[in-house]
């Protein structure tokens, strides 16, 4: 094991094993699947439990009851893409690889199995379910040391082939920058599923102008590029209604999301958005 896979490794057992419970990531709940009644709904209840149907005739909010599963199955995908060979504190890749180790040892301490998926336009590797810490130090040795220069994720790819591999229901979390937009609605409502989206601050907000020869991560071309003021601020903008429409796609299929950077703790990130 390398020396930043060890690294990793002592931080995330360090902070999900250490004694001061209250700062471990939540315990995975997961939405169960055995139906076992109706309740009214009650301030602080799960609003994706909301029993849509039996709220319109009753005209008060009912929620799902289930059953508790004894054992959940935790999905981890990684998106590989040359666009995650960046940054300018962390590269997104170590961050993702962080991340992956962190929601795998969180699963392992829940007793839950935990799979891991590598996937750019395909399957690049697949760590099959499992509770052994071994299935967690492999994945994230293979995060850190996968080549992920001119590889491109598609996100449509990554759902269809999900819906179509994953058959028990699974609590399911995405990793990657979501430069581009899916439909995710049908995964959503096969699956408990959470976006986890990794950026620099410099790649949101460039703070340069001038002639530049860039280099595409995801092609390998070079582009000579006049950035001006101007070209820099339709950038931001463009990106700007890009994230706005990929959260709004977010609420409406009731998909979990954050957004972390590469200058941020991701146990504090992930601790909120499972929460």
């Amino acid at each position: 094991m390398n020396k930043k896979a060890h690294e990793i490794l002592i931080r995330t057992r360090r902070r999900l094993f250490g004694q001061n419970v209250g700062n471990n990531i939540s315990t995975f709940q997961g939405n169960g699947i055995d139906f076992a009644e109706l309740k009214e709904y009650t301030y602080g209840d799960d609003v994706r439990k909301i029993n849509w149907k039996v709220t319109a005739r009753e005209q008060k909010p009912y929620i799902n009851v289930f059953n508790e599963e004894r054992e959940l199955n935790i999905v981890i995908v990684y998106m590989v893409s040359g666009s995650i060979y960046f940054g300018t504190v962390r590269q997104k890749q170590e961050v993702m690889a962080e991340m992956l180790a962190l929601l795998g040892f969180a699963a392992l301490k829940n007793s839950d199995r935990v799979t891991s998926i590598f996937y750019d336009e395909e399957v690049l590797e697949w760590f099959k379910p499992s509770k052994s810490p071994n299935i967690v130090y492999a994945a994230l040795e293979y995060a850190l040391n996968v080549d992920v220069l001119r590889r491109r994720t598609s996100l449509q790819k990554v759902a269809d082939f999900l819906l179509r591999a994953i058959r028990e229901r699974s609590i399911v979390l995405l990793l990657g920058d979501f430069y581009d937009i899916a439909d995710l609605s049908l995964l959503g409502a096969k699956h408990e599923v959470y976006a986890v989206i990794v950026r620099d601050r410099f790649e949101e907000n460039p703070a340069f102008a001038g002639e530049y020869d860039l280099i595409d991560p995801v092609s390998g071309q070079h582009h000579l590029l006049d950035l001006t003021p101007a070209t820099l601020q339709r950038y931001r903008e463009d990106l700007l209604r890009h994230d706005r429409a990929l959260e709004g796609h977010f609420l409406k299929e009731r998909i979990g999301f954050t957004k972390i950077y590469t200058d941020e703790d991701p146990f504090i990130k992930l601790r909120e958005m499972l929460k």
